[in-house]
């Protein structure tokens, strides 16, 4: 994801910074935080390798517990869900947008243009942090 975000500021000039440490508000650790001279933007990425199971429950729990966190701590957020088979109502979740890769997590080879495509389309986005 990092990879990601620094290829697609860099092709769009864009002035904003990818911290180097993640931060923790209120027990929710956030992997991916980009800084603007306007403020910052939480990126929960959340990964699902498996199929099926109880675990998908609380998979989903982390995604809107995540955004819950960024949303009343007065962050805006843009959460990145990498899962195969994930049943989620992506609809649901209560953020303005999100990213959702329907892929292995471990596929990185294929999944980095396709998440370079998807952050190219919410430049806006970013650049409102900017």
């Amino acid at each position: 994801v990092r990879r990601a975000l620094k290829a697609t500021f860099t092709k769009n000039a864009l002035t904003l910074t990818i911290a180097d440490m993640q931060v923790t508000l209120a027990g929710e650790t956030y992997d991916v935080v980009v800084k603007g001279a306007k403020g910052s933007l939480l990126l929960p990425v959340k990964t699902r390798e498996t199929m099926g199971g109880g675990h998908a429950h609380i998979f989903t729990r982390d995604i809107h517990k995540s955004i819950a966190v960024a949303i009343d701590a007065g962050y805006p957020c843009l959460p990145i869900i990498i899962a195969e088979s994930w049943t989620g109502d992506l609809k649901a979740l209560a953020c303005d947008d999100h990213i959702y890769l329907q892929m292995n997590p471990n596929q990185v080879a294929a999944i980095e243009p396709m998440l370079r495509d998807a952050l190219e389309q919410r430049l806006s986005l970013f650049s409102r942090i900017q």
